[in-house]
């Protein structure tokens, strides 16, 4: 453990949880400014997210654990959401500009407007800009100083159910945390994960994971696009059980395709076996590894083709210069970069936390994006509280100064 750590104030520690289908992901880091050290990283198997109780004593576990590990009290969290309940909306705002310049507060009101949505879209997350329009200039960055008189924007807008985030954080609640916020799961891998150049081109990151596949296409600083699909490992762990020809239960198919998976068939010999111990204690039972690989492979070029599908239809495909990049679990699949690749016709990589001091080996893995992303949106939003307390510490001082100066002017003038 790093002694230095001790040195550190409270409000500089950031905590990110990613509570996932298979396993909680806890991650504590230190805000060094700009940058983030990570302190300690927390992976604890869940064995069955739709059990309330369960997920709360797991929870609980996870951070006496962790702080024990970093002797630190681990209490405002930084929560990663995704799934189906999650949807992207696109709307346009647009307001008359009454100093015929566009200010900074006119900025504030365009995209005020565009992200006033009826409450039947669900609860709000993120709200996205993306370009804007000044009168009949279009694709406009930034339009701030410009002269004109109508200023237009086009804004992407993250909603959740909102009983589903109330679920999500009263299970949190019980487990002795508060939730700081939420953060759409895939923003927070991309912060770990992305290029600077992939986001300039606009670059679509998929993160497989166990319950769902879930895509979010960057364009610049901005999200334009996000879907989430109910088919990922999980779907492909119930086709092991079911298509091998052997009754197996979903644990030992699980532990099936994390050792003998692979989507890449040609390397296979034709022969090649892998033992499968019988039910009932009957000895093992040798299956193919070809028809292993070819189950797993059919899977994922479905999920792929839906994702491929998807995007044509929203008409975001053509965004897409900077490639796809993969992370989640799933990754530590062989050659389902080849697949991706394949379905999408465009430029693939898996894509690995990077970026941050302290990090283990262990945890620059596609499975760990969203939890290491998570330190990188926790630290942004501790930067811009700090910033904003500096800022209202600084009004109440100049407004208290400017009053005792008055208080001098009456009392000796």
């Amino acid at each position: 453990m790093d002694d230095s750590r001790q040195d550190k104030k409270k409000e500089e520690y950031i905590f990110g949880l990613d509570i996932g289908a298979s396993k909680i992901n806890l991650f504590v880091g230190i805000s060094e400014g700009e940058n983030v050290r990570v302190v300690e990283c927390g992976d604890f198997p869940l064995k069955n997210a739709d059990e309330y109780d369960l997920v709360v004593e797991t929870l609980q576990q996870a951070v006496q654990v962790i702080e024990n590990s970093t002797r630190v009290d681990v209490r405002d969290v930084y929560v990663g959401i995704a799934g189906q309940h999650v949807r992207s909306h696109s709307f346009q705002g647009i307001v008359t500009l009454p100093a015929g310049e566009v200010r900074e507060e006119d900025i504030e009101n365009v995209k005020k407007q565009a992200s006033t949505v009826p409450p039947s879209v669900g609860e709000i997350i993120h709200v996205f800009p993306g370009e804007y329009s000044l009168d009949e200039d279009q694709h406009i960055r930034n339009p701030k100083g410009r002269t004109g008189r109508r200023l237009g924007v086009d804004v992407q807008v993250v909603t959740a159910r909102q009983n589903s985030l109330q679920n999500l954080a009263k299970c949190i609640n019980r487990a002795g945390l508060n939730v700081a916020g939420f953060a759409l799961e895939p923003l927070a891998a991309a912060s770990a994960v992305l290029t600077n150049d992939e986001r300039e081109l606009g670059v679509a990151l998929v993160d497989i994971g166990a319950a769902s596949t879930d895509i979010a296409v960057f364009v610049n600083d901005s999200v334009r696009y996000t879907w989430s699909l109910n088919y990922a490992g999980n779907s492909i762990t119930s086709d092991i059980s079911q298509c091998l020809g052997v009754p197996i239960s979903l644990s030992k198919a699980e532990e099936i395709k994390k050792k003998y998976g692979t989507c890449t068939i040609s390397n296979l010999i034709e022969d090649e076996t892998f033992p499968v111990p019988a039910v009932g204690n009957r000895g093992d039972v040798p299956c193919s590894r070809k028809l292993l690989a070819n189950v797993i492979s059919a899977r994922v070029h479905e999920i792929f083709k839906y994702l491929q599908n998807d995007l044509k239809k929203c008409q975001v495909d053509t965004l897409i210069n900077g490639g796809i990049v993969l992370t989640g679990g799933c990754c530590a699949l062989e050659g389902i970069e080849d697949i991706a690749a394949k379905e999408f016709g465009k430029p693939v990589r898996i894509g690995h936390p990077k970026g941050m001091t302290g990090i283990q080996e262990a945890y620059q893995n596609p499975s760990y994006a969203t939890g290491i992303g998570l330190l990188y949106y926790a630290n942004m939003q501790h930067r811009d509280r700090k910033k904003s307390e500096t800022g209202a510490q600084i009004k109440v001082s100049v407004k208290k100064g400017f009053q005792r100066v008055l208080e001098f002017i009456r009392t000796y003038l």
